[in-house]
Parts: structure tokens; C-alpha cells; sequence
């Protein structure tokens, strides 16, 4: 038995770490935005416990990506992980108060929609 065909655990699941993935990077760009929105500039940004947060998420985003490029094709696995441009607007407008228009509303659902054909494809084939 190949190790494609044998059983996960659910937190082995690619595409749960797909998920975790996109929401690990949009929770970095939330806490990055949060750092250098205190005021500081250059390198020294970097010493802010927000960035710190970010750059963690960043790896841990990393980690859950390596393990979802074991099991699922990349064609497949990098269309998955757009979910983070629908969720960082998102997270900007909850965040940040930032305005999300009409057009960007649009763009939000299309990314939605081509992650689920790409999802559908992954599951007709």
C-alpha cells in the first residue's frame, strides 16, 4: 500500500492544512499591518510583538503548506489557498475599518467561485 492510499488521521488532512494555510496567511498580513501601524519604522518594526505574531504565522502557514504539497497537486493545492485574499479584506474592514467597495465585493466573490471550481476539479478527476 502506497502512502497515498493509506488512511489519515483528520489532522493529517491536506486540505484542512489548506484551509489553516490561507487563514495562518491572512491572520500574518492582520498582525503585520498591526506593527507597522505603531509607528515605528525600518528594522525596528520588526521588534514589535505584532510582528513577531505575523512572522510566526508566516511559519506555522509555511509548515501547513509543505504538508498539504505531500498529498495534493500544486495546480490544485495553490488556486485552494486564495482563500486568503477573501479573507484579508475581510479582516482589514473588521480590523482596521478599511473600506471594502462594490468592486472589490465582486472580485471577493469570483475568488470564492474560482475556489470552488477548483476544489469540484480536484473531486471530478
Amino acid at each position: 500500500m502506497s502512502d497515498a492510499d493509506r488512511p489519515r488521521p483528520w489532522w493529517l488532512h491536506p486540505y484542512l492544512h489548506l484551509i489553516l494555510n490561507g487563514i495562518l496567511v491572512a491572520v500574518s498580513q492582520i498582525l503585520l499591518k498591526k506593527a507597522a501601524m505603531e509607528g515605528r519604522t525600518g528594522l525596528a518594526t520588526l521588534a514589535s510583538g505584532w510582528a513577531v505574531a505575523g512572522i510566526l504565522c508566516y511559519i506555522a502557514g509555511f509548515v501547513n503548506w509543505l504538508q498539504a504539497l505531500r498529498w495534493v497537486p500544486l495546480s490544485i493545492a495553490f488556486p485552494i489557498t486564495s482563500g486568503a485574499h477573501v479573507l484579508i479584506p475581510i479582516g482589514s474592514l473588521v480590523f482596521f475599518d478599511e473600506h471594502v467597495g462594490p468592486v472589490r465585493w465582486i472580485g471577493i466573490l469570483l475568488v470564492v467561485a474560482g475556489i470552488s471550481f477548483c476544489a469540484r476539479a480536484k473531486r471530478a478527476s
